[in-house]
């Protein structure tokens, strides 16, 4: 009995530390957003929007998916493998990108209807190679349970990001700060991770390429299945900020990017921390060979209790909140966050639990669900941009689909965590 106590006094602690960090991460840039609204144009948030949607896309790749595997072997000299495997990738995707926009940056900023110089676009490559590092040396951080540096790396990436953001438009340098401050907010949080993780890691690079072509064949999933499967997710987040650009301009697409900036911060505080101890506790549960079911329905009631508050909010008092938060031209950012919170809300309590099916094996099972919801979501935006001159008549199209998408996921989860437990019965 003394001995569960125990545990659940250190999942707490857990959480608690992780959420500490993310609280203090997430409050710097929703303190900050008021003085950027007024500082910044609506196109440099479109600018930004872009940038960060592209840098998602190359970032689910870029280290083939290997950093969910560091803490799946039972040794920690795998787990160490995983992660020189993860940064491997890393640089290689990087540099391939870079190559791409070397030669093809005017092509793509014409044809995705890019509203800033083409070179902004290289700050994809770089940012995403210093993304990747980070997810390496973080999932190394979640395997040793050292949730500090985690928290720790996340609100140096926001000051960072906060900082730059804010200080580069008064250097009258004439370049958007906003841009900047995110690449350099993904460096912080990898310089961070890199110097906290150095001495644990310490001689990993003199590891044989045939053991990590041995590990990387094991858990070969991950970049065969689970990154094409992300990538498809994160292609249908990229493919919405480029239809809404397309059909609609810039002007709404930095609206659209504010409210989805906005929305998501206060709740991934807590979201992306028990995200990370989720994780952790499903694969030991699984690896020691216990049910987890009960642990999936205690972390969706605690994703209830926390989202139901903020969302009620934003449903009765969007517009009027933004106005007064960010300025009168952001008044329809509430609007649309009014429009949007429902498949929001849904995508809160379904985040946490999508690295589920990648402890379960039951990756492929996942990606086909998730294949068929984007592409359904993307076709209802297509439809509905091209039959449809208003916009807040478009993103109420894109929150059923997304909202009836996310239920499906939910309901999958519950359905492969029975699965499993009725095995262990079994």
């Amino acid at each position: 009995m003394f001995g569960r106590i125990s545990r659940q006094q250190e999942l707490v602690k857990s959480i608690l530390t992780l959420f500490t960090g993310s609280a203090i991460a997430q409050a710097i840039p929703l303190l900050v957003s008021p003085f950027l609204t007024r500082l910044y144009s609506v196109d440099d948030f479109a600018t930004l929007t872009i940038v960060a949607t592209l840098i998602s896309l190359v970032g689910v790749v870029v280290t083939g998916r290997y950093e969910f595997a560091v803490g799946l072997p039972s040794k920690d000299a795998d787990g160490r493998k995983m992660v020189q495997l993860a940064l491997l990738f890393t640089i290689v995707i990087s540099l391939l990108v870079s190559s791409v926009l070397l030669f093809g940056r005017d092509v793509i900023a014409s044809w995705i209807g890019f509203p800033a110089d083409p070179d902004y676009l290289f700050a994809v490559p770089l940012a995403a190679l210093f993304y990747g590092g980070y997810q390496s040396y973080s999932f190394w951080q979640i395997r040793c349970r050292n949730y500090v540096v985690i928290s720790g790396s996340r609100i140096g990436q926001s000051l960072t990001n906060s900082g730059l953001s804010l200080g580069l438009f008064y250097s009258g340098l004439g370049i958007n700060g906003l841009v900047i401050g995110n690449v350099m907010g993904h460096f912080s949080a990898f310089l961070y991770s890199f110097m906290a993780t150095r001495d644990r890691l310490k001689g990993f690079w003199n590891n044989k390429f045939s053991e990590l072509k041995e590990l990387g064949s094991k858990y070969g999933d991950m970049p065969r299945v689970n990154s094409i499967h992300a990538l498809s997710d994160v292609g249908q987040t990229t493919a919405v900020v480029l239809l809404i650009t397309s059909f609609f301009g810039s002007v709404s697409t930095g609206l659209y990017g504010l409210t989805i900036r906005i929305l998501q911060a206060p709740l991934n505080m807590m979201g992306n921390s028990l995200s990370m101890v989720f994780y952790k506790e499903v694969a030991e549960k699984t690896a020691n060979n216990h049910q987890i079911s009960k642990l999936l329905l205690s972390t969706v009631k605690t994703l209830l209790l926390i989202s139901i508050p903020v969302f009620l909010v934003i449903l009765i008092m969007g517009p009027d909140l933004f106005s007064f938060v960010f300025g009168a031209n952001w008044r329809d950012a509430g609007v649309f966050a009014q429009i949007l919170s429902p498949w929001l809300f849904l995508n809160f309590i379904a985040s946490p639990l999508s690295n589920l099916p990648i402890i379960l094996n039951r990756q492929r099972a996942f990606f086909i669900y998730s294949l068929v919801g984007n592409l359904t979501v993307i076709l209802s935006l297509v439809i509905s941009g091209w039959l449809l001159d208003d916009i807040k008549q478009v993103l109420t199209a894109l929150a059923i689909t997304q909202s009836v998408f996310q239920i499906i996921m939910i309901a999958f989860f519950f359905k492969i965590a029975k699965v499993a437990d009725e095995s262990k019965i079994n």
